[in-house]
């Protein structure tokens, strides 16, 4: 009974992990929307039904380890994808909701704004003055400032409150790659892709403070080690990973993901309810296995040696799943079906 219990509050662990505390190693796994998605602050689009909440609730200012008063602040959010967009989910709970600066580039990081970090190739690296990666500070009354300008066609956006204190945003962002300009933005413009990698993080800049019309708290999505906990406007090397998935998608064979050109063999063995893994690479030394349900929640991790191994998948509900294949350099995914 003692093992069994070990081992479920370190299953439970790793659950909680992947879900609300998001690190630079960890993955976000953002599904294909089968549906068109209606930009109009609710959540009433078929894939906000399925998508997985992510917390947003690490403090990056003024301090990580500081704790909000109670209250004050909660949110979280939730995301999808089609070839023309990355469409975003974001509940919020503040207490004072305000935008004191009357010009939108002005001060605009001290207004009450969701701000959307963007990577769109996860290339990483400088974007301050530069589009390299954005990031938008999108405030209450619908401008979307980054680097001084002001933004509003890159995306779509309506917010709502749907109770007292507490507000839903809908977002429908559009990609650019690092040769966006103003000017003629759609020369620039990305299809989004089943299995492409991006950078992604999310913030919340919260100003309850009237008087000196400064943020009083800086909220992200993911943990940020103390010495860069605000530096995502200046550099992309710190955001998030995210991955968009197509449930129907065969597999990413072609993948930029295959930094190893040798693959894995995974195939289904229905009879015995198992995976079974074949022709690991031999530099592929305890390769980690991720299982993921189609909301994104991780259900399984494990730990395999040798050049070939089995997963058990009996005991899971029938549905589409992702496996996710790493070690080291090495990265593969693979869409699973639970008959």
């Amino acid at each position: 009974m003692t093992r069994f219990f070990t081992v479920f509050i370190l299953f439970s662990i790793l659950f909680v992990t992947s879900v609300f505390a998001q690190t630079q190693k960890d993955t976000i796994y953002t599904f294909l929307s089968k549906t068109p998605v209606v930009i109009d602050g609710s959540d009433a689009d078929e894939c906000w039904s399925t998508a997985t909440w992510h917390a947003i609730d690490k403090v990056w200012l003024p301090h990580i380890t500081d704790v909000m008063e109670e209250g004050d602040f909660e949110g979280k959010f939730k995301v999808a994808w089609d070839a023309n967009y990355l469409y975003i989910l974001v509940e919020v709970k503040d207490d004072i909701l305000s935008d004191d600066h009357t010009n939108p580039t002005d001060n605009y990081w001290n207004d009450d704004c969701v701000e959307i970090f963007i990577d769109e190739n996860r290339s990483k690296g400088y974007h301050q003055t530069n589009n390299n990666a954005f990031a938008y500070h999108t405030s209450v009354f619908y401008d979307v400032i980054d680097n001084g300008l002001n933004l509003r066609n890159n995306l779509k956006m309506v917010m709502d409150t749907i109770s007292e204190n507490i507000y839903l945003w809908e977002f429908a962002v559009k990609m650019y790659d690092e040769n966006f300009v103003y000017s003629n933005s759609e020369a620039s413009r990305v299809t989004l892709t089943a299995n492409k990698l991006m950078g992604f993080s999310i913030a919340y800049c919260d100003n309850d403070d009237a008087a000196n019309k400064e943020r009083e708290n800086f909220i992200g999505s993911m943990i940020m080690d103390e010495t860069h906990r605000n530096d995502n406007y200046i550099t992309a090397d710190y955001f998030g990973t995210m991955l968009l998935v197509d449930p129907d998608h065969t597999g990413t064979s072609n993948s930029e993901l295959h930094l190893n050109k040798k693959k894995v063999a995974v195939y289904q063995n229905s009879s015995t309810d198992k995976i079974v893994l074949s022709q690991i690479p031999e530099q592929c030394d305890k390769l980690k296995l991720e299982l993921y349900n189609i909301a994104g929640s991780l259900v399984r991790t494990m730990r395999v040696s040798g050049l070939q191994a089995e997963v058990e998948i009996g005991d899971l509900k029938k549905g589409v799943y992702l496996l996710n294949l790493t070690s080291g350099s090495f990265s593969q995914t693979e869409r699973i079906i639970r008959k």
